[in-house]
């Protein structure tokens, strides 16, 4: 069986200010390159086999992190890579919902049926994490493996493990270093963990000093 740890990645400078990244490149804020080294910590006993990302920097600093208490090399993996959303990228939900107000509202409240340039459908992005977690299941048949990604993909593969409608998606959300765990063999996948921030708050408590952000 394959152990699977979903992980988003940690917070970056424009998921404080609340805007869509789509695929820009950003690096980790300081509050981030923070959680994620809890997050590390926490999984440094877990003997990883390997380490996937998606190919953003985010989600690659994430990924070297967590990588480095093992000794692994990462592995690029573009089937993780974060929800094309380039027609929005650089901006916050109300000025979304200003310029292209017919849009937002279909991705807001059904977004299975939103089809437009420069958003990538839920059809392609399904498509492509099925494929994704299929690769990894059958390389790693029977090791933990630790997958550096983003809130859009660790929400539909949940919906996929369980085998809940895509229509779903937003009734699930994923925090930054935030990890799910799925159990993956030939017969189905067994959602052991969703969304776990336990690692953040045992230790929020006593952080001092301002971030670097």
């Amino acid at each position: 069986m394959t152990r699977l740890y979903l992980l988003r990645h940690g917070s970056t400078k424009s998921n404080r200010d609340g805007r869509y990244m789509s695929r820009s490149e950003e690096g980790l804020s300081g509050d981030g390159r923070w959680e994620v080294r809890q997050l590390a910590q926490r999984l440094s006993s877990s003997e990883l086999a390997a380490v996937y990302s998606s190919p953003l920097q985010r989600a690659k600093e994430t990924a070297q992190i967590i990588a480095q208490p093992h000794r692994l090399n990462i592995a690029i993996s573009p089937d993780f890579n974060e929800l094309d959303l380039s027609r929005w990228a650089g901006l916050t939900a109300t000025e979304i919902a200003a310029r292209d107000p017919k849009a937002w509202d279909i991705w807001c409240n059904d977004p299975m049926n939103l089809s437009i340039s420069g958003i990538e459908s839920f059809v392609e992005l399904q498509h492509r994490i099925r494929r994704g977690l299929d690769q990894v299941s059958a390389s790693h048949p029977e090791g933990n493996v630790a997958v550096t990604t983003h809130d859009g993909i660790v929400r539909i593969a949940v919906l996929l493990a369980l085998g809940i409608p895509l229509d779903h998606y937003r009734a699930v959300t994923v925090s930054n270093a935030g990890m799910t765990i799925l159990d993956i063999d030939s017969a189905r996948t067994y959602l052991r963990a969703y969304n776990d921030t336990g690692h953040l708050k045992d230790v929020l408590s006593v952080r001092t000093g301002p971030a670097d952000r």
